[in-house]
């Protein structure tokens, strides 16, 4: 057993939380009560540590706690905020951008003890879809029995659950033998609650082996019962900038990530065109489509709105001829072997970044990454999933195609005869508004990994095919759609000829001109440098349709790049009350051209201005009048648009209660000012006033007295 006194080697197992093979985890608890921090920060997400939610007197109803080790405040003052979410779905279930209290000390600091290990989060709004839970009022005992709620470090199930019993028990910490081996990697901060009546004991903090099992050491929760009893600036807490070491600069744009929502710009302006025959994110100019149209599609013009928190509107913009479009966006994923390789971020969010696996031959053998959920296929899929929650199921249908390919023996007698393949090309989903599908076909594809070489060509063609509906098709195909085309891909074509480069670079060129005849337009993604080694397929099959070639040279990028994604040719769309002369609290647009809007409101009538800017500069206005009544029922949303409402009422919700919290704290600060200035005000005049008291008395000190005051 290690002594824990032995700080460093400690605290290496408490970054690690000691990776323990055996016997897989009891089932999760019925409630989900621990969830992971993440970090708005570029190059993917950046997971940091377990979190659990206890009640508290706060605004919130509740703060989040996690283990002061697990989390670097540096990073935090950097990026400003942390999301909390739950593991397998990633759905977010708290936002924080201070801390309630002061926060703990990592345990292997010097003078520092498990004890002294937390960090105490304040929330911006309650926490939804997850557990509060309350703090023990009591001590554990020697062989009580707990269970301990953590992350799986697969990411594949929201929670797991082990079960232990007190070992030892000292003022500064829990030692716990665990019923069985776990892998408790990505587990620090994760609750310790008491098994007779679940309230929360204490911390996980570090595991080490024993002769018999796997003895974790927790944080007696009262260190953090101490630290909420004792709130920062009255409950308001304070930014987490406020404690990173000096000369942190906060808010550095070298780390934070460009923001999903802004107050009037939905989308930043277009980047720079590269070097070659197409731009890195935008499609074709909007100048060459003809005349840009807005138009609002919720609510209906002249209707009666409600809601205090601001009107809701949606709508779609696009610079296109005609009328306006549908759209039918096939993915097509790269699933080659090659996509195993990780990406250096923590893709899946488990707390755990993926490392290149070596195998044999004195590493030569590349066996992918230790954690597939970090992978480039991981990657690709969770870009794909960003793009689906942009877009509008009203308008656009979204498939997904896969491709790799496996070569088999040529005929005998056929010297030189090029190779047969199988199953180069698949169709996970047909065309679909159902975007659950899609999501599904995802969820199967990635379970089932990567595998196989590169047919680039089979990918283009199978998404042909089901975009027209040509025979083989599983699509149902519609004459009147905009065909559009999202290629990822990390490598070179190197079927269906294996062995001759420029004969599959042929075969993706062609099969990029059979695309191009039929209308489609394809917008490829080079991801990493393997790709960006060799370009020419990804370039010229999006220059050949027209379409843009996006480089992605940091593989954990591409979550982040596809949100410049537009195949609408929409820049930014802007919204603004005109009656009261003031923007839109929230606009966010996406790439196929809808937006949706939350607008401040005047009583009685409103015109509400929508304006779309093309990506050649070209802007359209459309307008709404709309009637504020307050308490007003309000019209009907409709059910593919609930989710984007919700998201921009959560946004403003935050914006709201940052806003208040800063103006009382600058009304606390200027308050205090005022009382210091009082209070040297009142010493200065009272020194004023000893003075000429003491002139007034004439007091002077009798010999006796000076001699007395002398000895």
């Amino acid at each position: 057993m290690l002594p824990l006194r032995s700080a460093p080697r400690l605290a290496r197992l408490c970054l690690l939380l000691l990776a323990f093979a055996g016997a897989p985890l009891a089932a999760g608890a019925e409630e989900v009560a621990v969830a992971r921090g993440h970090l708005p920060v570029t190059g993917g997400s950046e997971a940091s540590g377990a979190v659990f939610f206890l009640a508290a007197a706060d605004e919130a109803g509740a703060v989040a706690v996690g283990a002061a080790h697990s989390f670097d405040l540096e990073r935090l003052a950097a990026v400003g905020e942390v999301e909390f979410r739950r593991a397998a779905d990633g759905g977010r279930v708290g936002l924080s951008s201070r801390f309630f209290s002061q926060p703990g000390r990592a345990f292997h600091e010097p003078g520092a003890s498990l004890r002294d290990d937390y960090l105490v989060f304040a929330l911006e709004l309650r926490p939804r879809d997850i557990r509060i839970l309350e703090p023990a009022t009591q001590p554990l005992r020697k062989g009580e029995r707990v269970r301990i709620y953590g992350i799986p470090s697969d990411g594949r199930k929201a929670q797991a659950e082990i079960g232990g019993s007190v070992a030892r028990v000292l003022d500064s910490r829990v030692e716990i033998d665990l019923d069985g081996p776990a892998d408790l990697r990505g587990w620090g901060g994760s609750p310790v609650v008491r098994a007779d009546d679940g309230r929360v004991a204490g911390l996980l903090q570090a595991a080490w082996p024993t002769a018999d099992t796997l003895r974790v050491g927790i944080g007696p929760i009262d260190g953090v019962v101490a630290g909420i009893r004792k709130p920062l600036d009255g409950g308001l807490g304070r930014p987490f900038s406020a404690f990173a070491a000096p000369g942190t600069p906060a808010g550095s744009p070298s780390l934070v990530a460009a923001p999903r929502a802004a107050t009037r710009a939905a989308r930043p302006s277009a980047p720079a065109p590269s070097a070659g025959r197409s731009s890195p994110v935008r499609a074709v100019p909007a100048a060459s489509h003809g005349k840009l149209r807005v138009r609002i599609e919720h609510p209906a013009n002249d209707s009666v709105v409600g809601n205090a928190g601001g009107a809701f509107i949606a709508g779609r913009a696009l610079a296109l001829s005609g009328d306006m479009k549908r759209f039918d966006v096939m993915l097509v994923i790269d699933t080659s072997g090659s996509t195993s390789q990780p990406t250096g971020v923590d893709v899946d969010g488990n707390g755990v970044v993926g490392t290149p696996r070596l195998g044999a031959l004195g590493g030569l053998l590349d066996l992918g990454s230790t954690d597939p959920g970090d992978s480039i296929l991981a990657a690709e899929i969770a870009a794909a999933r960003r793009l689906l929650s942009g877009l509008d199921p009203r308008s656009t249908r979204v498939g997904l195609v896969t491709f790799a390919g496996e070569p088999v023996e040529s005929d005998p007698g056929f010297f030189g005869a090029a190779p047969r393949v199988r199953r180069a090309a698949v169709t996970e989903e047909s065309l679909t508004p159902d975007y659950v599908r899609v999501q599904r076909a995802l969820d199967r594809v990635r379970q089932r990994g990567p595998r196989g070489m590169t047919h680039m060509a089979a990918g283009v063609d199978r998404a042909t095919i089901e975009l027209l509906g040509l025979t083989g098709a599983v699509s149902k195909p519609d004459p009147a759609s905009e065909k559009i085309v999202l290629f990822f891909t990390d490598g070179a074509p190197t079927l269906p000829y294996q062995g001759f480069e420029s004969d599959n670079v042929r075969a993706v060129l062609r099969a990029a001109q059979r695309a191009s005849r039929a209308g489609v337009r394809i917008h490829s993604f080079a991801i990493g440098p393997e790709a960006l080694a060799g370009p020419i397929s990804t370039v010229e099959m999006a220059a050949i349709t027209e379409g843009a070639f996006t480089p992605v040279r940091h593989p954990g990028l591409l979550v982040h790049v596809v949100e410049g994604v537009s195949f609408a040719n929409i820049r930014n769309v802007e919204v603004r009350n005109l009656t009261k002369n003031e923007d839109a609290f929230q606009v966010r647009t996406n790439a196929d051209g809808s937006w949706n809007a939350l607008v401040p409101m005047a009583a009685g009538k409103n015109r509400i201005q929508v304006t779309a800017e093309a990506s050649d500069g070209s802007r359209a206005s459309q307008t709404l009048l709309l009637h504020y009544a307050p308490d007003a029922e309000g019209p009907f949303v409709p059910r593919e648009l609930v989710t984007k409402r919700n998201e921009l009422l959560e946004a403003r919700l935050v914006e709201i209660r940052r806003g208040r919290i800063e103006i009382e704290r600058a009304a606390a600060e200027e308050t205090r000012r005022e009382l210091a200035l009082e209070i040297e005000r009142e010493r200065a005049a009272a020194h004023e006033r000893a003075d000429r008291q003491r002139k007034q008395l004439d007091l002077q000190l009798d010999p006796e007295d000076k001699a007395e005051d002398g000895d």
